[in-house]
């Protein structure tokens, strides 16, 4: 059977932030509760759009975007404008093209821009957004662990 890459049901979004906790634990990056209480936050929230590849029963990717705001994602959602959020692809399936599957479903509602940010060290991640069309911005940050992350864009 095929993987397949829907919007995620309600009932998808325990088996979402599995794979999403999997592949940060994956890379050393074991999320605090607090981080775990927001990314249920931002997967329920109204204007979210949540994705996730399945296949049969398992579900192996999840991604999630958001309408682009302004003031940094502060202010209010900017017309044509999207953010990426998240992709994730559970540990044993990575390089298997899932990313860009979730990355293509995400653009679906045909923003004319979109942003996201990254580790500056996930190389892995950078080449699946530059393959989709993503630059980057120029512009750049540090976590509060001390991990570098840089904005990427797409146009059109």
């Amino acid at each position: 059977m095929p993987v397949t890459v829907r919007p995620a049901a309600p009932d998808d979004l325990d088996r979402a932030v599995a794979v999403w906790r999997a592949a940060n634990e994956a890379r050393g990056h074991a999320p605090a509760p607090a981080r775990v209480d927001r990314v249920w936050e931002k997967l329920r929230e109204a204007d979210a759009l949540v994705v996730v590849a399945v296949d049969g029963a398992e579900t192996v990717a999840m991604g999630l975007a958001e309408p682009g705001r302004a003031d940094d994602g502060a202010g209010a959602p900017i017309a044509g404008y999207g953010h990426v959020s998240m992709v994730f692809v559970a540990p044993a399936r990575q390089g298997a093209g899932l990313g860009g599957l979730v990355l293509d479903a995400l653009h679906a509602p045909g923003w004319r821009r979109t942003t996201l940010w990254t580790r500056t060290s996930n190389a892995r991640a950078r080449r699946l957004y530059e393959k989709a069309g993503y630059h980057p911005t120029g512009r750049t940050s540090t976590l509060a662990g001390g991990d570098g992350i840089m904005q990427l864009e797409r146009m059109g």
